[in-house]
């Protein structure tokens, strides 16, 4: 518990570069709370996990630990509800769309980070701080550089037993797809010569992929510190 309280008063985490990362934090907030309340189905809840994410760490970098313990046990129950909450959404969203969803699986991954750093000091053991550290920071790279919206589970794809005719035809309903369907803005329709569509496609946005590096790298620098 004093080594939580040293961490905060440490150079790597004084006062002003706190208030950065707070203010850093408070602007994620305001964007993820615009697509959640413009956006509705899994765009939604996905936007409304990362605003309470962005939020926990918010308070996290303004309300140390020893002054407000009962926030960070109420905090680690919060978290560890979402995160399970979470869990149980990409399996049963799997098994819906026949694919697992990268963005839901990394996010339920995120909560688990958030609930290991509301654990106590005491618990946390340094080699896994340093696995989450990587993992974070990785993680805001990946976003800061869009290299989720590449992967192939965002797009659509024919499936192997169509007919030559359909599978000739599928180039354009893709090209189709890809121009009529704008990221965290609409569900993608089915279409029965589709392969698996996920409903939570990748996010091209510049704004929520930087808000998301942001939050990403503020967890990993906080786990860095302590």
């Amino acid at each position: 518990m004093h080594g939580e309280m040293a961490a905060m008063d440490m150079p790597l985490l004084p006062m002003w570069l706190r208030t950065v990362w707070i203010v850093g934090l408070c602007a994620v907030v305001v964007v993820h709370v615009g697509h959640l309340v413009a956006l509705s189905g899994q765009h939604r809840a996905w936007h409304a996990g990362h605003t309470v994410m962005a939020t926990g760490m918010a308070l996290m970098y303004l309300l140390p630990r020893m002054q407000h313990p009962e926030l960070y046990r109420a905090g680690l129950v919060l978290f560890a509800l979402v995160a399970l909450a979470q869990a149980v959404t990409t399996v049963a969203l799997r098994a819906r769309e026949g694919a697992v969803n990268p963005l839901w699986l990394l996010s339920t991954v995120d909560m688990l980070a958030m609930v290991y750093m509301l654990l106590p000091p005491a618990t946390r053991p340094d080699w896994l701080n340093w696995v989450f550290v990587v993992y974070l920071a990785c993680q805001a790279v990946a976003y800061g550089l869009g290299t989720w919206d590449r992967l192939p589970v965002f797009t659509s794809r024919a499936p192997t037993s169509v007919a030559a005719g359909a599978a000739t035809a599928a180039p354009e309903h893709t090209r189709d797809h890809e121009h009529t369907v704008t990221p965290l803005t609409a569900e993608p329709a089915p279409d029965p010569a589709a392969g698996p569509v996920v409903g939570l496609v990748a996010h091209s946005s510049l704004g929520v992929r930087v808000t998301l590096a942001v939050m990403a790298a503020s967890m990993a620098y906080m786990l860095a510190v302590m």
